[in-house]
């Protein structure tokens, strides 16, 4: 077996815990347990697990499909989960307890959140409606099951995300939500109201202009509260209910706000920020006590969390060179009900991702769990993880990793640039950094620039690159590039460029813009800004050009910085791989793309693989793409030596 294929059959072992629940006592928790991927045929087949603090695992649900998203009551041990084993791709609600998990209520959606009220007495329901999307974090994909959509039909009325409540007694089930708007997140105020985010417009497009309001269940009615010209994302209710915390940002996807802490006095109306810029990539936050909150975020190439006051000092901070949270998307702690002691999702370097927990904001770490303790075991292949600090474009500072093989040989190495997408995302000192492990075990050093626009340098560092797309950001990414080259790691004889959804399309504009390259291979990818703003799901192509592509100054900015009209004289072997399902970025960005490359003699190849969407999830798909990459690179650069 290559050390290719033995990385990959590697981290196909890799277990993945999310949804962390604490059982009422704080002595147990319940989380969702997933593999790395699905087969063909079949749903992911995750399973809810609950553990002890020291450790002792019982598997709590056993499907079939996929079982998660745990929430344990507030008052005895049942537990509420969703699972699609009724329907394949719908999530309904289930309760187990006394170890019999029993479906419970009749919600016509799929759930995608869910809160027990104060008094265990029923179960308030966030659930997507068929024909809806996903967003790109959750593969963008249309929501469809129980049978073939044919015809598909899209329209701005008949589809929302909808508030239920159902009954924990006997599963009735009432609508509460607003009759004529969609719900992206709430969070519950008291038992017979909520707080959440929401938008007329219920498809993607509507998330990036969601208000925060409040919600009266009887009455179905809606009070906007904030309106803001960013994102919204998590918004939290005191004890007493009378001020809201939420985060406020530029994003470029649903699920990766990593924003501005803010507090909305509900007497007053009046809406401040909580601590300093600088501390300006929090991704999620809920509330201690009265007067401070709980928060974890972003800060540079790892996460920072703790404890932040109203007064805007901290009573406790941690950074660390880690990713703690579910994943590099989401950082986030669980709070244990004594709102003392707290869990977490943690991977770093070397450490693939556990449970772990803390018995006080000053302990260390413990491990909860050993889903992957033996993945590290004989992996003489993992490389050695570097920091590279660069200035970029009008001299600002720059970060990123270098993943070097462990047997490389001296002197400059063939190279190949992974350029994150996002924008609003980063490399991060996880397991799998850029998720390029398979990358460097194929035989290349791996470069992952972090750009501007990115989070972990605070809000005003993540906007710069708005209205400025393949703008200075590529120069900072050139700029790396150089930088690398100059330290001796890179060869400039032999470099490769990739990159998935945003890095997709600035592997594009590598192939238009530079023949630095000998090869690519372009993953989801935008090449042209304006038919992908009308042919995708969301609203991101207005906010990276700076307005609506109806004006024609914003259209023209798009239209000259779309890779698919800068083809002046390409010569970059391009790759082009792409999920037939991709609501984010169409399919037909990589067929233009590719049609264009054809057209002006440039070897090229298009890649759909069916069912899949913005990412890939099917293993047999993961495997065939990495080692068509690898071909790809050594067939171009390889060849160069």
């Amino acid at each position: 077996m290559d050390k290719l294929a033995k990385v990959l059959a590697r981290l196909d072992r890799v277990r993945f815990p999310s949804d962390i629940s604490f059982h009422r006592s704080g002595r147990a928790l319940a989380a969702t347990i997933r593999p790395s991927g699905r087969d063909a045929n079949e749903s992911y087949q995750s399973r809810i697990w609950r553990y002890e603090l020291d450790g002792t695992a019982t598997e709590l649900t056993h499907g079939p499909n996929g079982d998660y998203s745990p929430r344990y009551s507030p008052v005895d041990d049942r537990l509420a989960f969703a699972s699609d084993r009724l329907v394949r791709g719908k999530a309904d609600l289930f309760v187990l307890d006394e170890s019999a998990a029993k479906p419970l209520g009749r919600i016509p959606g799929t759930i995608e959140d869910m809160r027990w009220t104060s008094d265990g007495s029923a179960l308030i329901v966030l659930a997507a409606d068929r024909g809806l999307d996903g967003g790109a974090t959750d593969d963008a994909v249309r929501l469809w099951w129980d049978g073939t959509e044919d015809p598909a039909v899209t329209n701005p009325i008949d589809a929302r995300r909808r508030l239920f409540k159902v009954s924990a007694s006997d599963g009735a089930t009432v609508e509460i939500g607003p009759p004529d708007a969609t719900v992206w997140e709430f969070d519950l105020f008291g038992d017979d109201a909520a707080i959440a985010l929401v938008s007329a417009d219920a498809s993607e497009r509507g998330w990036y202009h969601a208000k925060m309001a409040r919600i009266d269940f009887a009455a179905r009615a809606v009070t906007i509260l904030h309106r803001s010209p960013w994102q919204l994302q998590s918004p939290a209710v005191s004890p007493s209910r009378i001020k809201i915390a939420f985060l406020e940002g530029w994003s470029s996807d649903r699920g990766l706000v990593a924003g501005e802490m803010r507090i909305l006095d509900l007497a007053t109306g009046k809406v401040s920020p909580l601590v300093a810029a600088e501390q300006s990539n929090i991704t999620s936050l809920s509330w201690r006590d009265e007067e401070s909150m709980w928060f974890a975020g972003w800060s540079r190439l790892g996460s920072i969390y703790g404890i932040v006051r109203l007064d805007g000092t901290f009573e406790w901070i941690e950074r660390e060179d880690a990713v703690v949270g579910p994943n590099s998307f989401l950082a986030s702690i669980s709070p244990a009900p004594d709102n003392k002691s707290l869990a977490a999702i943690r991977e770093a370097v070397g450490a693939p991702p556990e449970i772990v927990f803390k018995a006080a904001p000053d302990s260390d770490w413990s491990p909860v769990t050993s889903l992957n303790a033996a993945i590290m075991a004989d992996y003489a292949e993992y490389p050695e993880v570097r920091e590279v600090h660069w200035t970029g474009k009008d001299g600002l500072s720059m970060e990123g990793l270098v993943l070097l093989p462990k047997d490389r040989k001296s002197g400059p190495l063939p190279t190949i640039v992974d350029i994150h997408g996002g924008p609003t995302w980063s490399a991060k000192h996880a397991f799998d950094p850029g998720f390029a492990l398979h990358e460097v075990a194929a035989g290349y050093a791996v470069f992952l620039p972090n750009y501007r626009g990115n989070t972990g340098w605070g809000q005003s560092y993540s906007r710069l690159n708005i209205g400025d797309p393949g703008g200075a950001e590529w120069d900072d990414i050139m700029a790396g590039i150089d930088h690398c080259i100059g330290e001796g790691i890179a060869d400039a004889d032999r470099l490769g460029v990739t990159g998935a959804s945003y890095g997709g399309y600035m592997t594009a504009w590598a192939v238009a813009r530079t023949n630095r390259f000998k090869a690519a291979v372009m993953v989801s990818g935008i090449a042209n800004q304006w038919s992908c703003h009308y042919s995708c799901n969301h609203d991101f192509g207005e906010f990276i050009v700076g307005g609506p592509l109806k004006e024609e100054r914003y259209r023209k900015l798009a239209i000259d910085r779309s890779p698919l009209f800068r083809l002046d004289k390409p010569t970059t072997p391009t790759l082009i791989i792409h999920g037939e399902l991709d609501r984010c970025t169409p399919l037909g960005q990589g067929q233009e793309f590719y049609s264009a490359l054809v057209e002006r003699g440039v070897p090229a190849e298009l890649v759909v693989y069916p069912r899949e969407g913005h990412g890939f999830q099917e293993w047999g798909h993961r495997l065939d793409k990495a080692r068509r990459m690898a071909a790809w690179f050594d067939r171009y650069i390889k060849a160069a030596q």
